[in-house]
């Protein structure tokens, strides 16, 4: 980064997917690229004020930019009362178009969320909905509303187990999550008693798995990354947390694509779960 460039963080707000404004603010800030360097944060499907506040206050903890698309009259107002408290710089993308339309034509908006499925199509907005949980319960993260999700993927590390979770997510519109698991280290409590989502455990070849550990990373980089002793160690830890889980479905994926791995995950997946999902082609 140029050393005369100011990081900017800029907070993208939505009740939708807030994709849209995230390009156009994009568009906007690469035309300042000699002088500030945009850092982005999207905050899609944001429905109360309990998150509306969590945002505020994470960007006014970094002098943020607030950049919103909010449908719902009542959180509209929310934010209208809060740019007179916070130090935030507030931008409204849709009340500067929807003032001069009504103008124009003498027309007032209804200000309901709820029309969006029928703007943006049930099916996008849902498929929107299911990629963006799935990120955000990447690798780890967001395990206290696991219960949320649809499928749950467990596996050491170099088990495609992203790879598989964002194929399930953009081709059936699943919500999935994946946790690594690490030798000797329990995943969390909460693992082990979920009702909802189908629990889908990884397993693999060691021999498999060094080779494409040592063709992902340079020697030395991770100490006995892909020494085979340690990997059958993890192995057998990752079986031993596996057989702590009723109802585990595992999925051998040495020599597997991530499609054919996540086929197997479908065709297995209890009814209740595909309900929910559709292929999207």
């Amino acid at each position: 980064m140029d050393p005369e460039t100011s990081t900017i963080h800029i907070h993208i707000v939505s009740d939708a997917t807030g994709i849209g404004t995230e390009r156009l603010a994009r568009a906007v800030l690469v035309q300042f690229r000699k002088s500030l360097n945009p850092v982005f944060h999207r905050h899609p499907f944001v429905l109360s004020e309990k998150e509306l506040k969590g945002i505020l206050d994470e960007a006014e903890a970094n002098r943020g930019v607030l950049l919103y698309t909010m449908n719902d009259s009542h959180l509209r107002r929310y934010l209208d009362d809060a740019q007179y408290d916070r130090a935030v710089e507030f931008i409204d993308m849709l009340g500067p178009i929807m003032k001069r339309i009504g103008r124009r034509y003498q027309a007032r908006p209804l200000l309901d969320s709820s029309l969006l499925a029928e703007a943006l199509g049930a099916k996008e907005l849902q498929l929107a909905q299911s990629i963006d949980f799935t990120l955000a319960h990447d690798d780890g993260k967001g395990v206290d509303t696991l219960e949320e999700a649809d499928i749950l993927i467990l596996g050491v590390s170099r088990t495609s187990k992203t790879p598989t979770s964002i194929y399930l997510s953009s081709h059936y519109c699943l919500k999935v999550a994946n946790i690594p698991l690490v030798n000797q280290i329990d995943p969390p409590e909460g693992v082990f008693t979920l009702k909802r989502p189908h629990i889908i455990g990884l397993k693999i070849s060691a021999q498999k798995l060094a080779q494409v550990r040592k063709n992902r990373f340079k020697p030395g980089t991770v100490k006995n990354y892909y020494d085979l002793n340690e990997i059958n160690k993890e192995l057998q830890w990752a079986e031993t947390i596996f057989n702590r889980i009723e109802g585990v479905q595992i999925i051998d994926v040495t020599n597997r694509t991530v499609e054919e791995v996540s086929n197997k995950i479908v065709e297995s997946a209890p009814e209740r779960i595909m309900d929910t999902g559709d292929v999207i082609y």
